[in-house]
């Protein structure tokens, strides 16, 4: 049975009836596909292509991977069931996405599987007109999974396929990480290798990784960048877990560059974060004054000797990896508009989810308030959650001083738990099905998109109708929790305040929209969103896809 009926016809709805404050100008426009099914058990990934096509995914645990395709006017032109030959389709249950990404007009799908404990990563090359399999490679295989991990202080010793591409040229790079314990035949040297790839899917270049501290035989991924077919950038952590006593540095971030030009990775070590814990990382670069751009958090600066999250910015040179400065990340803006428009009493003490970085170096980082607790239950997996709560937005200069901030009230309940910087992942496709537990599916429609566009930004999330309108306390509003009462609620953002949309029509007690947000993608260049909506009258409930024109 096909995901998506074909025969059905298009239509087109700009929504104009909006709250009269709004001026029609400022409405965006939507069309919509055919309606069909609610997506179920698997995964779902919209891809913008840069031919005018656009790419529905699912991945269904029966079928395996269904891919259809939109054309300009949002007429389904192509359906297929992806049926490869090195890769299981039925496995997906020991299956982890590592990578969506839309390169030459065509839809590249990197896929890791268990084949006898044992990593693989497989690239399929999809065609961007009819879905068809154009190509598919294994790429590489780890050694068992079996091995004892490694863990230094809260940091795990990565044992796992990376993917990063380069928006810009379609140059993609791949760090493959053996972790686990060190075998007899083990060497720290060869435990990581880089592959460097044109946007044609040919090899540039291929070597082992290492960081010249010898202390440090364990390396946790943290990030990876591609500049075109001349540099990749790493960022790892240098993991050691045989510390002696307290002044020993167990853990260390370090950045790394692989240049086409140089025989060997240059390397600079970020002194000021030994002994940081449960680490996590950003990397940017700003090509107006070739500056890279780290963003580090950590659970416990233990260097400060405090107990608390703590985030930095790192400002590096681009050739020479040589630190100019770092700051504190800065939220004082954003902490005195939540005072003032958001009735705190405190501080703003939202976490990292992105950072986004300007040619000229000035950046913004996106943030969420997020809490990990514990529900009763016999399933360990279910009864972890997160409380993924309100946004904050904080604008830099290129030197890292806070220019401006905002903040926009939000309450929502995740099953599992989240780290930050989850949007960096988010936005690369990643998931994975290895849970193998069918938990109540609402992470794709959690924490929010943030969509800047020429004239505005834009801010998307799904909340309760009852709690939409602005006036009661923080301790008045009720976490979302089930997808069935929620409704997607859009802010248009700009230095003169955030006014509320919304986007599919207004939500009534009987009718209402939520949008698939981790299905999303957004051509920023094109001011265009796509995303997976789901429409509810009653007791009905129908999927249809969403192109929003900003």
């Amino acid at each position: 049975m096909r995901y998506l009926r074909t025969g059905m016809g298009l239509f087109f709805l700009l929504f104009a009836s909006q709250a009269s404050a709004q001026a029609p100008a400022q409405l965006p426009a939507v069309q919509l596909s055919a309606t069909f099914a609610e997506p179920g058990e698997g995964f779902d990934k919209v891809i913008l292509l840069p031919g005018g096509n656009t790419c529905y995914l699912h991945f269904d645990k029966k079928q395996g991977i269904i891919a259809n395709i939109f054309d300009k006017q949002r007429a389904v032109i192509a359906t297929e069931t992806v049926k490869a030959q090195l890769w299981n389709a039925s496995g997906l249950n020991d299956t982890e996405i590592d990578g969506i990404f839309a390169i030459n007009d065509q839809v590249v799908i990197f896929l890791q599987q268990l084949v006898k404990y044992k990593p693989n990563l497989y690239r399929l090359v999809l065609d961007g007109n009819t879905a068809k399999l154009l190509k598919e490679d294994k790429l590489g295989e780890l050694p068992t999974v079996l091995h004892r991990d490694v863990m230094v202080q809260d940091n795990f010793a990565s044992h796992d396929f990376h993917v990063a591409k380069d928006p810009n040229t379609g140059h993609y790079a791949v760090a493959a990480f053996t972790g686990g314990e060190l075998q007899r035949k083990e060497t720290p040297a060869e435990r990581v290798q880089l592959s460097h790839y044109t946007p044609d899917h040919q090899l540039i270049r291929q070597q082992y990784f290492t960081i010249p501290q010898q202390e440090y035989p364990y390396l946790a991924y943290l990030d990876m960048l591609v500049l075109g077919g001349d540099k990749v950038y790493l960022a790892t952590a240098g993991l050691n877990n045989g510390r002696k006593n307290s002044k020993d540095t167990s853990a260390l971030v370090v950045i790394s560059a692989w240049s086409k030009s140089e025989p060997v990775l240059t390397h600079k070590t970020l002194s000021y974060t030994a002994n940081f814990s449960d680490i996590h990382l950003s990397l940017q670069y700003a090509a107006g004054v070739n500056s890279l751009q780290a963003l580090v958090t950590t659970s416990n600066n233990q260097t400060a000797k405090t107990a608390v999250s703590a985030a930095y910015i790192n400002y590096l040179d681009g050739n020479t990896l040589e630190l100019k400065n770092y700051n504190a990340l800065a939220t004082e803006k954003v902490s005195a508009y939540a005072r003032d428009k958001m009735k705190y009493t405190g501080s703003y003490t939202g976490q990292p989810q992105a950072l986004i970085t300007r040619k000229d170096g000035s950046s913004t980082v996106l943030m969420e308030s997020m809490s990990v607790f514990a529900s009763s239950g016999s399933n360990s997996w279910n009864k972890m959650h997160t409380n993924l709560n309100d946004i904050g937005v904080t604008e830099l200069d290129a030197a890292g001083r806070e220019q401006s901030g905002y903040g926009l009230i939000k309450m929502q309940v995740a099953n599992g738990t989240y780290e930050p910087l989850y949007f960096q992942r988010r936005e690369k496709g990643q998931w994975m099905f290895r849970n193998r537990i069918q938990a109540l599916n609402t992470t794709p429609y959690l924490s929010y998109n943030y969509l800047p566009s020429a004239k505005a930004t834009y801010i998307i999330f799904n909340d309760y109708l009852a709690y939409l309108d602005q006036g009661g306390t923080f301790q008045d509003k009720k976490p979302m929790r089930y997808l069935h009462e929620a409704n997607t609620v859009c802010y248009r953002c700009t230095p003169a305040g955030q006014e509320r949309l919304f986007l599919f029509g207004t939500p009534e007690t009987y009718k209402g929209y939520y949008c698939m947000l981790g299905a999303s993608d957004y051509n920023e260049q094109q001011s265009t969103y796509a995303t997976i909506l789901i429409t509810r009258k009653g007791e009905e409930k129908k999927a249809c896809l969403a192109w929003v024109k900003f």
